[in-house]
C-alpha cells in the first residue's frame, strides 16, 4: 500500500512539472501570435502610409503580410490545440489528485485498523481486562440443566394462568 501510495504522489508531481511546462509553452505561443499580430498591424500601416516613394516595395510587402497572415494564423490553432491539451491535463491531474487523496484515506484507516488491531491483541494478553469473563468462575454457582423444572410457587396469581384458566378480572 506504501508503494503504491509513492507512486502515486510521484506521478503527481510528474503531472505537476508537466502542467507547468505546458502552460509555459501556452504561454509562449501567446506571446508569437501577440508579436505576428503586432507585425501585420505594423505592415499595414506601412502600407498605409506609403507614398509613390514606397512602391516598389509595396509587392514584396503585401507577399509579406500574407505571410505573416498564415503564420498567425497556424499560430493560433496550434495554441487553441495546445490550451485543450492543458484542460486535458489539468482535468487529468485533477483526477490523480482525488486518486492519492483516496489511497492517502485508505492508508490512513489500515493504519489505525491496525493499531486498532495491535491495542486489543495487547488487551488480550494482559490477565486483568476491564470486562469479566463469560464463564463463571465457580461451577456450583450455574444450574446443571439450563432447561430445568421452573419453580411456580414463587409467581403471582396472574402470571400462573393459562388458555385452560383465562383471566377474568376485568369487567
Amino acid at each position: 500500500m506504501r508503494t503504491r501510495l509513492s507512486r502515486a504522489m510521484r506521478l503527481l508531481r510528474l503531472q505537476d512539472r508537466m502542467h507547468q511546462l505546458a502552460e509555459r509553452d501556452l504561454a509562449a505561443l501567446d506571446r508569437r501570435v501577440q508579436a505576428a499580430d503586432m507585425a501585420q498591424a505594423d505592415l499595414i500601416r506601412a502600407l498605409n502610409e506609403a507614398s509613390a516613394f514606397h512602391e516598389p516595395l509595396r509587392a514584396t510587402a503585401v507577399g509579406r503580410l500574407r505571410r505573416l497572415a498564415i503564420e498567425a494564423q497556424e499560430l493560433r490553432a496550434e495554441r487553441d490545440i495546445s490550451a485543450l491539451r492543458l484542460m486535458e491535463r489539468s482535468t487529468q491531474h485533477k483526477r490523480t489528485e482525488l486518486w492519492v487523496g483516496r489511497l492517502e484515506t485508505a492508508q490512513r484507516q489500515h493504519a489505525e485498523k491496525r493499531d486498532w488491531a495491535e491495542r486489543l491483541d495487547h488487551l488480550g494478553l494482559t490477565t486483568e481486562a476491564s470486562l469479566r469473563s463469560a464463564k463463571p468462575v465457580n461451577l456450583q454457582d450455574e444450574p446443571r440443566s439450563p432447561v430445568g423444572p421452573a419453580d411456580v410457587s414463587s409467581l403471582d396469581g396472574w402470571a400462573r394462568r393459562d388458555r385452560n384458566n383465562p383471566d377474568t378480572s376485568t369487567p
